[in-house]
């Protein structure tokens, strides 16, 4: 008997060694905006407006902006809303916008741009992507580096 209680104290001592003292305490939720690649530097695009001015926008610059999320074939597309972008860059009146980038240039009405479906979705790899109802998802500029206002 006193033989397996010193065996099973030795047990005790050698399990309580093993176990780590705390446990890991979880990280806290980040927001979707922590979870997005940071471009180098610079500016990641231009809103040429209607009298030629021209206003450019960093990754800085979009996170100071309301987030936004639209759902396209099932997959939420998370960004700011281009209408936010436009207004931050003083546009106040316009008929339509110009969109160019690595793919698929996009043209957009006034009633298509200020549509709560119509944002620049952050990608995974620094850039934003036009993201709308309003255009077949294999059709939105990808990488928008420019955006010219009619």
């Amino acid at each position: 008997m006193r033989r397996t209680l010193s065996f099973l104290l030795a047990l005790f001592f050698i399990l309580a060694a093993c176990t780590p003292a705390q446990a890991p305490t979880a990280e806290a939720p980040k927001t979707p905006q922590e979870f997005q690649p940071t471009p180098v530097s610079g500016t990641l695009f231009v809103v040429v407006k209607p009298d030629g001015t021209e206003a450019g926008f960093t990754w800085d610059d979009l996170k100071k902006l309301p987030l936004a999320q639209m759902t396209a074939e099932g997959k939420i597309e998370e960004g700011v809303k281009l209408i936010d972008v436009l207004t931050a860059a003083g546009v106040t009146g316009f008929k339509g916008v110009n969109l160019s980038g690595s793919s698929s240039p996009a043209t957009l009405t006034f009633e298509q741009v200020k549509d709560e479906t119509t944002i620049l979705d952050f990608t995974n790899h620094g850039t934003v992507k036009l993201a709308t109802n309003h255009i077949p998802k294999p059709d939105w500029t990808k990488d928008v580096d420019r955006i010219e206002v009619k």
